[in-house]
This record gives structure tokens, C-alpha cells and sequence, in this order.
């Protein structure tokens, strides 16, 4: 059976993207706790930002963000 072994060039290239996800979700759990949602409860959308990586912050930018009235 074929393994993969993760080198110290692998692990540099995907650094950027660790480090947009984890910006990502410390910015939304942040948006989270301060604006409030609009779809699903608060504690849900942590979950789902938190735990389902890079799609589950993209979500909620998308759908959970509460809206301007403007």
C-alpha cells in the first residue's frame, strides 16, 4: 500500500493555506460573538465554522451574516 511521508517542503507549502483558514475562522467566530447571526443560533454557526474547515466560514459570509437594513 502507498503511504504518503508529510516533508518539511510539503508542510512550507501548505502553510498559506493553514493560515487563511485560521484567519478565517478567528474572523468569523469573532464577527459571530459580536453582530450575531441571521439563519441558525449563534452556537451553531461556531460549530459549523469551527469544525467544517475553510467551506464552514465561507457559509457563513455567504448565508449566516446578519444583514444592513439599509
Amino acid at each position: 500500500m502507498n503511504t504518503i511521508e508529510l516533508t518539511g517542503e510539503m508542510i512550507i507549502m501548505l502553510l498559506p493555506l493553514l493560515a487563511i483558514q485560521m484567519g478565517l475562522t478567528i474572523y468569523c467566530v469573532i464577527k459571530i460573538m459580536k453582530e450575531g447571526v441571521e439563519n441558525l443560533n449563534k452556537w451553531a454557526w461556531l460549530a459549523i465554522c469551527i469544525f467544517i474547515n475553510l467551506i464552514g466560514p465561507i457559509t457563513f459570509l455567504i448565508v449566516g451574516r446578519k444583514r444592513d437594513a439599509s
